[in-house]
Parts: C-alpha cells; sequence; structure tokens
C-alpha cells in the first residue's frame, strides 16, 4: 500500500512538472520573428504593394509563383509604386519603350524571375528619365504588357514610360486670336503647321498637337497628401461612330464633337480657326469622362490625326481626329515614392 502510495504521488509530480514544462514550451520567445500581417489590396494598396516589393525583393529562385496574368499586374503595379508621381500639371508627355523575355514554368513566373525583371525595367526607366529634356518632370505611369508567349514558354514584356512635364509659357489652355491651325498632323514626323493668315508659321505642329497640349491642362487636380501613382492602366482610340448620338452637335463647326472632315475628291487640309480650336478643347473632357472605363479616371490623352482613303486614286473621302486615351485606377501614397527621392 505504501509502494502505491509513493508511485501515485510521483506520477502526480512528473504530470505535474510536464505541464510546467508545456506552459513555458506556449510562452513565446521577445526574439522570435513575428510573422507579417497579410494586407489586401482592397484594404490599402500602398501598404499592399510596399509588403510584396518587399517580399519580392527577397524571393529565392525556388520560391513562390505567379500566374503570368498576376505577374503582370504586380510588375506595373510596383513600377508605378515605385515611380509614380502623376498629381502634376501636363502639357507634354514623353513616351519611351522597353522590352525584355521572361522564361516562364508552365504559365507561370515566380518572384525571383519578377524581381528580375523589376530590376531589369527599373535600370532602363531611371535611365530614360534621366535623358528626358521636358521641364517640371515627373513619371505619369508605366503602363506594361505580357505579349508573345512562345511554345517555349518565352514571354515578351513591353513597358511604356510615360514621363511628364509642364511648359508654363502656354498657360491659360485656351487658344487666342493667331491659332489658326491646319488640321494635319503626325507625331513623330511633321505637321501642317498654322494656316489663314498665319500661313507656314509653326510647321513642326498642328491642330492635333496644340489640341493634346491644352486638354491635358485641363485633366481633373489630383488631390494626394504624398505622391499619386496608377494602376490597371489601359488604352482607349475613341473615334467618331457616325450612328452614336453622342458625337453629333449642331453647335459644332463640323457637325460632330470631333474634328471630321468629309469631301468627294482630295483637297487641301482644312484650316481651323480659333473658335474651331476653342469648340473642340471644350469637347475633349467630356468626351474622356464619356468613354471612362468603370472606377478609372484618366492619365493621358492625346488627339490624333487620320483620313479614310476610296478606292480611287489620290480619292480621300474623309479626314479627322481622334483620341487615344489612357486611364487607370488612381492611388495616393502617403510616404511619397517618385524617382525624384
Amino acid at each position: 500500500m505504501k509502494k502505491s502510495f509513493i508511485i501515485a504521488i510521483a506520477a502526480m509530480v512528473l504530470a505535474t512538472t510536464v505541464a510546467v514544462v508545456s506552459c513555458k514550451k506556449e510562452k513565446k520567445n521577445p526574439q522570435d520573428p513575428v510573422e507579417a500581417q497579410v494586407i489586401s489590396k482592397e484594404d490599402d494598396m500602398s501598404a499592399y504593394l510596399k509588403q510584396f516589393k518587399e517580399r519580392m525583393q527577397s524571393s529565392s529562385k525556388n520560391g513562390e509563383t505567379l500566374t503570368t496574368e498576376d505577374a503582370c499586374w504586380h510588375l506595373e503595379a510596383v513600377l508605378n509604386y515605385t515611380y509614380g508621381d502623376a498629381g502634376h500639371l501636363t502639357s507634354d508627355i514623353q513616351c519611351d519603350t522597353f522590352y525584355l523575355t521572361i522564361q516562364t514554368n508552365g504559365g507561370e513566373v515566380s518572384l525571383f524571375q519578377l524581381n528580375e525583371a523589376f530590376n531589369n525595367l527599373s535600370h532602363n526607366v531611371e535611365k530614360a528619365y534621366g535623358n528626358c529634356t521636358l521641364p517640371e518632370k515627373s513619371i505619369l505611369g508605366i503602363q506594361t504588357t505580357f505579349e508573345n508567349e512562345s511554345k517555349d514558354g518565352n514571354i515578351t514584356v513591353r513597358s511604356i514610360l510615360s514621363t511628364r512635364g509642364f511648359d508654363n509659357t502656354i498657360w491659360p489652355p485656351r487658344f487666342g486670336p493667331t491659332d489658326y491651325w491646319d488640321e494635319y498632323y503626325l507625331e513623330g514626323y511633321s505637321g501642317g503647321g498654322k494656316c489663314g493668315p498665319y500661313e507656314g508659321e509653326c510647321p513642326e505642329s498642328g491642330a492635333p498637337n496644340e489640341l493634346t497640349k491644352k486638354l491635358r491642362l485641363r485633366f481633373p487636380n489630383v488631390n494626394c497628401n504624398g505622391t499619386s501613382y496608377y494602376t490597371d492602366l489601359s488604352t482607349v482610340s475613341i473615334l467618331i461612330d457616325h450612328a452614336d448620338p453622342f458625337f453629333r452637335d449642331e453647335n459644332s463647326p463640323c457637325g460632330y464633337k470631333l474634328h471630321y472632315n468629309e469631301r468627294e475628291h482630295y483637297e487641301t487640309n482644312t484650316c481651323i480657326d480659333p473658335d474651331g480650336m476653342n469648340y473642340y478643347l471644350s469637347k475633349g473632357m467630356e468626351i474622356i469622362d464619356h468613354f471612362a472605363p468603370n472606377g478609372k479616371t484618366i492619365v493621358s490623352a492625346k488627339y490624333m490625326w487620320s483620313q479614310n482613303v476610296g478606292l480611287k486614286e489620290n480619292r480621300i473621302y474623309a479626314t479627322f481626329h481622334y483620341i487615344e486615351a489612357q486611364y487607370g485606377v488612381l492611388h495616393c501614397n502617403p510616404q511619397g515614392g517618385s524617382i525624384n527621392k
């Protein structure tokens, strides 16, 4: 009986000792690493991208992977979060395009590969930005797409850097009495220059170019205590749809909210007078807002010139303007990113 009692007491002591040790094991060591709180895009985009960028930059070769769609979105978003500083008046935009190749693995991209792509593109962005001579410049946006997925799994990455600048000599955004402009202008090639009583002046420009500069100055102000940047960038070509009553306006010089000149045979280009230039300018934001995708705001826009050519030699049925508009989802980074820091 005495032996059984001693064994029972020993068992109780052992159980108590095990319980104490177990309790001690459950206590967290203050020096143990604290698990990072997962932040969602919906709650705080800037905090989410900051956390994702840190995870991407610390990734190993055999680490986490993303689908190509997710990889593309994150690459564009992190580039814009890092370098974007869009909340300024803009009259001029310089575009630079970069290409690189990513080797996918079964349609997926690793964070390690994504970080290498980010570093490569960062080098190109910083170099192009340094060479840009626009006044008061900052980075407006970096639109990134994955293209040309080949059979061997290679993906071509295309990134278009838009660097903005502001020329205060063209303020206010309205045309004056000497603004007679030829309808014709092709970016990177030539323009029709001024026309009417100012024929022969400013031959490198034309109505689309002049409309573009002043339209950008009418973009809505961005209120951000920090720097603003965009994600989910997309481009829309806005052309006159003759069946859409939205484009028609009896007060327009040509009957449409965008310049349109239809004739049977080739003639000299149309000369748009100051009243006409101010009319088309006044409709720019209305057109842009009408075609904005849900949840997106205007990032950049430019007027373009084109023509419809008939079947017979030298016969042009119509010359016209259209708008290339870039939209994105606007965010504010209170910590203030941008390339200038």
